[in-house]
């Protein structure tokens, strides 16, 4: 198996490849987000083939009249014949190692498994965001269940107020 890191300008190389492989985990119309906040992605490949992959994406966000630079985790999809041997996880430190190097003091990601993202140290989410909901089209404010943080800077804690997420969630 080969892992690598994928920085935004090389990305679009695998493209094509990238989305096959959302849609066959997670269904038609997967397709990875390359937009301006996009930082990179986590590849794993077996013979030439992605079996896992995710995604960091990157914004100023605050909390009160702290701001801070957050990485957002999203895409995470392993190859549903090569689930349970821990390849979320390789995806996530990847990503995480990456985050830190960007200036990154939280990363958040929105699991429809939480449990899964508990041993790679992201906890529950427990106060509200404010987000752009892309399906609604518009703001909202609540704590979003599924939701997940992970502190890479233990002086910069969340309070409980509410977080500006000054976005949408991946």
């Amino acid at each position: 198996m080969k892992i690598s890191v994928v920085e935004n300008g090389g990305i679009e190389a695998h493209e094509a490849a990238l989305n096959t492989h959302l849609n066959s985990v997670f269904g038609q119309d997967s397709t990875v987000n390359f937009n301006h906040e996009f930082v990179c992605a986590a590849l794993i490949e077996d013979e030439n083939q992605i079996i896992a992959t995710g995604f960091a994406y990157s914004r100023l966000m605050s909390q009160g009249s702290r701001s801070f630079k957050a990485g957002i985790v999203g895409g995470i999809a392993v190859a549903p014949n090569k689930r349970g041997l821990g390849l979320a996880k390789v995806i996530v430190k990847e990503l995480d190692k990456y985050l830190v190097s960007f200036g990154v003091t939280h990363s958040f990601l929105f699991a429809y498994e939480p449990d899964v993202y508990r041993s790679s140290g992201y906890s529950e989410l427990v106060c509200p965001i404010h987000y752009y909901d892309i399906q609604q089209k518009n703001w909202n404010e609540f704590v979003y269940r599924g939701g997940m943080v992970k502190t890479y800077n233990v002086g910069h804690a969340l309070s409980s107020q509410v977080i500006e997420f000054n976005g949408c969630v991946y």
